[in-house]
């Protein structure tokens, strides 16, 4: 089974559009789970998951209840680097749990979860394949990029300075990216060991407005990213897709 979640409905709407054999159920009362086939795959659609503690505890429970072979975190980012445009989509290389700091307790560093790796970095033969199919279905620009995945919102460069932001953000200052959920997804996949991948649409940019029109263009590239996904979906079993480092 390949485990997809979104923040919002919109975000996993064209997953579920091209999905034959759904059926629905509600997890703890508050999350729909939606199940069914896209291209002869099992896949399962969650929505609502807009934070890592979220993630995590979901990500957790059904990869585990329904043996999941890949978990994707898709929908909109923030761009922390300048190097990025409205509607590029971000491909995680690497990702970070961004407001861990248990530093005084422990001898992890800021962004560790003490006993887990400094950076959750997805597998490299995924990334390639994804890079692949977005060449083929996507017309704008994608790239890979580091996730730094807080689970607060944040929408200034002075939110940042306590995390050492100084046009840098944990050492990188090219192809940076916020999210809100992308940690908790690669905490539990890195102790369940499964593979793990953001591939997310710039919607917003620090210390600048956001409007309607804005997300709707951000809304419009989500077609391409299900496409792209799609098409890796539809090959894996096919290869040997994941399998490797």
């Amino acid at each position: 089974m390949i485990l997809i979640l979104g923040s919002n409905h919109d975000d996993i709407l064209y997953f579920e559009s091209i999905m034959t054999g759904k059926k629905e159920e509600t997890l703890y009362g508050r999350f729909k789970i939606r199940q069914g086939n896209i291209f002869n795959q099992e896949v399962t659609l969650v929505d609502g998951v807009d934070s890592s503690i979220l993630s995590s505890a979901i990500v957790l429970d059904l990869a585990r209840r329904y043996y999941a072979i890949l978990v994707i975190s898709v929908g909109r980012c923030i761009a922390v680097s300048p190097d990025w445009k409205l509607g590029d989509i971000a491909i995680s290389s690497s990702i970070i749990a961004g407001d861990v700091d248990l530093m005084s307790e422990s001898d992890a560093r800021l962004g560790q979860i003490p006993g887990l790796s400094e950076r959750f970095y997805s597998q490299k033969d995924i990334l390639a394949y994804i890079k692949q199919a977005m060449e083929k279905r996507t017309f704008g620009d994608y790239r890979e990029a580091t996730f730094v995945s807080m689970n607060s919102t944040f929408l200034k460069k002075e939110q940042l300075r306590g995390y050492g932001y100084d046009g840098n953000l944990f050492g990188e200052s090219r192809a940076v990216v916020i999210d809100t959920s992308a940690a908790g997804c690669a905490t539990a996949c890195e102790l369940l060991s499964v593979p793990f991948v953001a591939v997310k649409v710039v919607s917003r940019f620090l210390d600048k407005p956001y409007s309607v029109r804005d997300y709707g263009e951000t809304i419009e590239r989500y077609v391409d990213v299900g496409r792209a996904l799609a098409t890796v979906i539809g090959d894996i079993g096919r290869q040997d897709l994941l399998e490797g480092d």
